[in-house]
């Protein structure tokens, strides 16, 4: 539309300036053709005063006048041929011809005297000046009517520029539509995509919500639920003990100083306190194992695997490389908990006869897996809260977890990390002394 409002006011402007200069020019040539049959009628009255003149003052008077209108008659032509157009050129030099003609006609007059101007000047008027007074006359309107012509032939072109410009007007502004109609089309389609595009990660924000709320309920109950077992650990199991161990004690109190009732009832009291310990012990370790800070994350790992085969009785191997113990606390915990998290789940849903843990280190960083030989399942009908807590602590610190499973076709759960994101940053001094 810009290109349209520049290309018309463009043409507009040069149909003006040519209109405007045809008629300028067509007013010109008409004002010097008017001037020169002005002169012409002009000369021819001063030829007859000159000649009918029987005082030689007066016939000089009038022969300096028509010198003028000469003078005058030929400036008027020098003019009009510079504003004469170049195709019009045969007959403007036909009329230069026949004004010419004229004054050379008029010579052999102008050196009469007074005797000759009587004798002869009545018949030279009338068989030779009006004559080719009459012939520039009509050449004058035969000139005139080329102008008009001309004037004629300018207004076509104008009709033709304007033609041409509703013309072009008219492909641009088709030109324009079409274009506009296929921007429009495509930013239709564009924003239906980009619509469908919204809605659908409108949806997933949606359904992460409900998911997070699913998540934060199930967190809810695994919290209330340990604190639970918790309780009742400590009430079923340390409680009872330590009853245990108050009666004994009181009966230790009262009993008589028997050297062999004695120590039966201290070896009694001893093996129920060397059960609270192991109780409360086992508790911690559930909670929060003192060898992954001891000893390490793959003794800890390997701990782990013989607490499980010794309770459940499900054999667990592990495979590991000696990989640098130099990994963040946060990942330490989080490989920890992932392997107990599967172990406890492999004894509690698969049915396997057998589980492999295995932990790889590369250039492209730190593996862990744990793979099952048990009936499996499906992973994108079933998730449960383990396997979300996991999802969750993985994600967290930049890791990858992949679950690959299928009815009656075991289990293998596998995490990444990368090596760079999951080890601390080494101090000035360790930095100073490894330079040195």
């Amino acid at each position: 539309m810009v290109f349209i409002a520049v290309d018309s006011g463009r043409m507009l402007r040069s149909v003006a300036a040519t209109s405007d200069t045809l008629r300028r020019e067509s007013r010109e040539r008409d004002a010097l053709l008017d001037q020169l049959r002005s002169d012409i009628y002009h000369s021819g009255t001063n030829v007859r005063d000159y000649l009918v003149e029987t005082d030689d003052a007066g016939a000089a008077s009038q022969k300096a006048e028509l010198e003028s209108v000469r003078t005058r008659i030929d400036d008027t032509l020098r003019r009009y041929e510079q504003t004469f157009p170049e195709n019009r050129r045969g007959a403007f030099q036909e009329l230069h011809t026949h004004v010419n003609s004229y004054w050379q006609s008029l010579a052999p007059a102008l050196e009469w005297d007074a005797v000759a101007r009587r004798k002869l000047g009545a018949e030279y008027l009338r068989s030779v000046i009006l004559p080719r007074r009459a012939e520039i006359v009509e050449l004058a309107r035969q000139v005139t009517l080329l102008n008009e012509r001309d004037l004629d032939s300018g207004e076509d072109r104008l009709r033709a520029l304007e033609t041409q410009f509703r013309r072009r007007v008219t492909i641009i502004s088709v030109v324009a539509l079409l274009i506009g109609g296929i921007l429009a089309s495509v930013i239709i389609h564009r924003m239906r995509h980009l619509e469908q595009e919204a809605e659908t990660r409108y949806r997933e924000v949606e359904e992460a919500r409900r998911e997070l709320r699913k998540l934060s309920d199930r967190l809810v109950t695994a919290q209330e639920e340990e604190r639970r077992n918790l309780s009742r650990e400590l009430h079923d199991e340390v409680g009872q003990a330590m009853t245990a161990m108050l009666v004994d004690l009181g009966r230790l109190e009262a009993a008589p100083p028997d050297g062999a009732v004695l120590r039966e009832r201290l070896g009694s009291t001893r093996r129920l306190a060397e059960t609270c310990v192991g109780m409360v012990r086992n508790m911690a370790l559930l909670l929060r194992p003192s060898m992954l800070d001891d000893l390490g994350l793959i003794p800890a790992l390997r701990w782990q695997a013989r607490e499980v085969t010794r309770r459940t009785g499900l054999p667990v191997k592990m495979v590991a490389d000696d990989i640098a113990d130099d990994l963040l606390d946060s990942h330490r915990t989080c490989l920890y908990r992932f392997v107990q998290e599967a172990l406890n789940n492999c004894a509690r849903h698969s049915r396997a006869s057998q589980v492999r843990v295995v932990v790889r280190e590369d250039a492209d960083g730190l593996s862990v897996s744990v793979q099952d030989n048990g009936i499996g399942f499906d992973p994108r009908q079933e998730k449960g809260m383990g396997l979300l807590g996991m999802e969750e602590r993985v994600a967290r610190l930049g890791g990858r977890l992949r679950v690959e499973s299928q009815p009656g076709h075991g289990t293998l759960i596998s995490m990444h990390f990368r090596t760079a994101n999951c080890q601390p940053a080494p101090s000035m001094h360790s930095a100073q002394v490894d330079k040195i």
